[in-house]
């Protein structure tokens, strides 16, 4: 590997690292994405599975905080990121070896589950934070490389939907865990963005005060809060959604593989569009595609060509808020504490996994498919209008 990329110039190398590390991270969880199905089979209700999400999430929570702080402190986000890959996917891969219908079963998930959200809760964080700070200090082209991981989570996705029936749901736990070790090995050889570590002996000292003092950072977390109980909303329950309209659970990979690839468009086009637009307006975009999306689900969806149609509103609109939202905290952030703005980022949208899945579960068993959704359209559209509110309140020097 090193002599290949020695050919290249600095900037090319470190894109092709940056871009295999969060790619080949992508392409490894596009197999990990039917933890749901698989508690669906074991036997978890709508409810269960929501109080579940929800203290994954308060370990997410004290994951992406927790790690956060740390990569700020040594000065190392590679370090981290090796860390909770490693440790992610070692707890994860051993999910499937709890033993299903035993009195204790439940209690046994309950225990596992969350631990593996210390590390997992964290991986997709750092992982798109590596990329993203690299693409700017190297000025490299973020949606242009992003769009290699949505492309091959696509290909992921499409794949394990294919091969599901024959090596089961079970199965996609230690694949997820084995192809992530390229992703781990090509994380020693990433650039360290913006090093600055701390003194032999020396702790640096961080004031996160900072951010919470600054009025735009704040108004995104509060719209980070809504849209994201929105998403966990959409997300957890749509395996719930395909069994109430008897569609097959292997197809569950087929949707996840459209709107991966709805993602590329504005991921390619972001840079385009943000010489056009300023980031906070691009980020008002996603909860407008994502609440129709919604509001198909509950309105007119009913068979698995409409289901997908709607889905492909969600992979729109995810699309424009990865190429959007982390470069906007990128630019919110002063240098020394991008790592845990970007981390108390991922922080509130895990408070909002809280919500979302605690509440979800029980208003979609209370409620039935088609009403839930069409709350969480609301939500999506309450969180939209926060947002274009206070930014219209706040000066243009306010942005900056």
């Amino acid at each position: 590997m090193p002599s290949i990329l020695s050919r290249l110039d600095y900037g090319a190398r470190q894109a092709l690292i940056c871009t295999g590390v969060n790619s080949i991270f992508w392409f490894s969880w596009s197999f990990g994405s039917y933890q749901t199905i698989y508690l669906q089979e074991v036997g978890f209700t709508a409810s269960q599975l929501g109080l579940l999400n929800a203290l994954t999430s308060i370990l997410s929570i004290a994951s992406v905080s927790f790690w956060g702080m740390v990569s700020d402190r040594i000065g190392s986000l590679r370090k981290v990121l090796i860390t909770v890959l490693a440790g992610g996917v070692g707890l994860f891969a051993l999910i499937p070896l709890i033993p299903a219908g035993l009195p204790y079963s439940t209690a046994l998930f309950f225990c596992l589950v969350p631990l593996v959200y210390f590390f997992r809760g964290s991986m997709s964080t750092y992982a798109e934070n590596l990329l993203v700070r690299n693409s700017n200090e190297l000025r490299l082209n973020y949606g242009l490389l992003r769009s290699v991981g949505s492309f091959l989570f696509m290909i992921g996705s499409f794949t394990i939907s294919f091969l599901l029936p024959t090596v089961g749901v079970a199965s996609t736990f230690w694949l997820t865990a084995l192809l992530t070790v390229p992703a781990i090995v090509l994380t020693l050889f990433a650039r360290e963005p913006d090093a600055r570590p701390p003194k032999k002996g020396e702790k640096q000292k961080l004031n996160l005060g900072e951010l919470f003092q600054n009025r735009a950072y704040v108004s995104f977390l509060v719209f980070d809060f809504l849209l994201y109980t929105g998403t966990n909303c959409e997300g957890t329950f749509l395996p719930y959604f395909m069994a109430d309209a008897n569609i097959p659970s292997e197809r569950y990979g087929i949707f996840l593989g459209a709107r991966a690839l709805l993602e590329i468009p504005f991921l390619l086009l972001m840079v385009r569009l943000r010489r056009k637009f300023p980031l906070r307006l691009l980020v008002m975009g996603p909860p407008l595609l994502m609440g129709m999306e919604c509001v198909l689900l509950g309105l007119w969806a009913h068979s698995f060509p409409t289901m997908l149609v709607s889905c492909c509103f969600f992979g729109l609109g995810n699309g424009l808020l990865i190429g959007s939202s982390l470069n906007y905290v990128y630019e919110l952030a002063p240098a020394h504490l991008k790592a845990s703005a970007q981390a108390f980022f991922a922080a509130v949208s895990s408070v909002a996994g809280i919500l979302g899945n605690l509440t979800g579960g029980v208003v979609y068993d209370a409620v039935g498919a088609r009403p839930f959704y069409l709350l969480v359209a609301a939500v999506f559209a309450l969180s939209f209008a926060v947002f274009f509110l206070t930014q219209r309140k706040r000066s243009p020097s306010a942005h900056s």
